[in-house]
């Protein structure tokens, strides 16, 4: 089982991690400019496709 996290103060909003992901469990807020784990981070497949396209490190998948 993998866990996705999203560090805040890291994340700028450039949403690309969204589109990234295949287990489509992360999602864009658009008030806040912040992209969030909408899904069962559970769902997650460990794939790390959403961290390769994250431009400033905030994604991170830990193995549990």
């Amino acid at each position: 089982m993998y866990f996705v996290s999203i560090d805040d103060d890291v994340c700028t909003g450039c949403d690309a991690c969204t589109a990234g992901c295949p287990a489509h469990i992360l999602s864009f807020d658009s008030d806040r400019e912040k992209a969030y784990v909408s899904g069962d981070s559970g769902d997650c497949m460990g794939c790390e496709a959403c961290v390769a396209v994250c431009p400033s490190g905030a994604i991170t998948v830990m193995e549990m």
